[in-house]
């Protein structure tokens, strides 16, 4: 006897999902994080500024959207101000919140605006930056804005270190760590903005620095390379810099008139090496149209070894 078929199953019905804020109780929970996400997201945003002054900008339009504020201003260490809100009445603003800088408090509250029709205000500072915010509506700030406030400005101060470690990390890695010369990255970007006719490059070698090192020591070697160092800086123009290139090697790179100014550079370094009581040799060459700041430096190399072999202490300026 064959068995009765089975009826078939029937599927399981579920109640609908709701949605996550489809209740009372998520609605209230929604609205109560909604702050809180957008703290967030504007923080991300400062913590990830590029610069002092985009920090500041970021910060105090974070601090105005934040506490529903009409206006913001801020100033940072730079004693910079920037606004965000109504352009004019932002910028008055701005003059009043100077006085705010003489108080010693982290955090003040303030009627100094009520005259510009702006009731409510709050600033907090925090290592020299200030923030300050103001409202048409008296009761506009209460606790909540007051802690968005400190939280914006706190991020602030964690992105301005953030900032100042990798101003730091850059210095190092752009300049020599023993005389503090800038070498081998922003040598070759200023060889890339030379200009023909325009640019000179001078190498640079000191006399008989084998000698020093092996007769002395390399902490003398070390001093007389930091002595030198700071009495060539000495007869540069405040614009022209000096990179060290290689252990006793050294390149200037210069803007001048003609090759006469050349002479006159060159002449002024080997003055100030042999009053120091470091002769130097050094080779120029003036860039030309039809090569690249790499070509220039290689002629330099070569009038540099020129003057080495025709007795030292001297320079030679290039063909």
């Amino acid at each position: 006897m064959n068995p009765l078929p089975r009826p078939a199953r029937q599927p399981t019905l579920r109640p609908p999902r709701i949605g996550l804020a489809d209740t009372p109780r998520q609605r209230s929970r929604a609205a109560r994080q909604a702050p809180v996400r957008a703290a967030l997201q504007y923080t991300l945003s400062i913590t990830t500024a590029a610069s002092e002054a985009e920090l500041t900008d970021r910060t105090v339009e974070a601090a105005g959207r934040l506490t529903g504020a009409t206006v913001a201003c801020g100033f940072d260490t730079t004693g910079g101000g920037h606004t965000w809100g109504e352009s004019p009445l932002a910028t008055a603003v701005l003059a009043e919140c100077a006085g705010l800088l003489r108080h010693d408090q982290a955090y003040v509250r303030s009627d100094r605006f009520a005259r510009l029709g702006l009731p409510a205000a709050i600033a907090t500072r925090d290592e020299g930056m200030l923030v300050a915010v103001a409202a048409r509506e008296p009761d506009r700030f209460g606790h909540e804005e007051e802690n968005l406030l400190s939280l914006v400005v706190a991020h602030a101060s964690a992105g301005r270190q953030r900032l100042r470690q990798l101003a730091v990390l850059s210095h190092l890695a752009d300049r020599d760590p023993l005389t503090g010369l800038r070498h081998y990255r922003p040598f070759e970007e200023r060889l890339g903005a030379s200009m023909p006719d325009r640019t000179a490059v001078l190498a640079i070698d000191i006399d008989n620095f084998k000698e020093i090192n092996d007769s002395r020591g390399h902490q003398a070697g070390d001093e007389a390379l930091v002595t030198l160092v700071a009495a060539m800086g000495r007869a540069l123009r405040g614009d022209d810099h000096i990179y060290r290139i290689g252990g006793d090697e050294f390149a200037i790179v210069v803007d001048v008139a003609g090759p006469a100014e050349v002479d006159g550079i060159t002449r002024r370094i080997l003055r100030a090496a042999r009053a120091a009581g470091y002769p130097i040799s050094v080779g120029a060459a003036l860039r030309r149209p039809a090569e690249s700041g790499r070509e220039t430096l290689l002629r330099a190399d070569r009038a540099l070894y020129q003057a080495k072999r025709e007795g030292r202490n001297t320079a030679r300026l290039a063909a």
